[in-house]
């Protein structure tokens, strides 16, 4: 697990595998509420307020949480709530400025000196994610601009 605090109000937290053992909402929201747990214990992490939490998922890379804080809670600061939206089957990008890293893969796209892997076609993310970084939610527009090698 990777933790990116992006600023006071966003976390994304990177799962490598899929983190949840239930499909069901009400089961991930559980788990949810879990890893919140352990930030706050592990990270030190001063969580309280409303929360939006999207759940992007991935086959061949797991699962992506977007944890962003939306509010305070007025007469008890240190409560949580969360609310949950799951994406399941995300097309995940490694975004990348070494060409020749991903060079033996195809559906490699270029865009503004970046070079973006689809990794739905990677067998072994794991080995690559060194060399670059996710992108998880990336619109059809911007993939749609992008021009692809190969």
């Amino acid at each position: 697990m990777k933790v990116q605090i992006l600023d006071n109000e966003k976390i994304v937290l990177y799962l490598y595998n899929y983190f949840f053992k239930s499909e069901e909402k009400l089961e991930i929201t559980k788990e949810i509420k879990k890893i919140f747990i352990k930030l706050i214990k592990y990270y030190n992490l001063k969580i309280g307020g409303v929360y939006n939490v999207l759940v992007y998922d991935n086959k061949n890379y797991g699962t992506i949480l977007e944890i962003e804080k939306t509010s305070e809670l007025l007469f008890n600061p240190d409560l949580i709530d969360i609310k949950v939206k799951i994406f399941k089957d995300n097309d995940f990008y490694l975004k990348t400025k070494d060409y020749f890293e991903i060079a033996q893969f195809n559906n490699i796209y270029y865009d503004g000196n970046y070079y973006y892997l689809d990794i739905s076609k990677v067998s072994n993310i794991i080995f690559l994610i060194e060399f670059g970084s996710i992108e998880y939610n990336i619109s059809n527009s911007k993939i749609e601009k992008m021009i692809l090698i190969k």
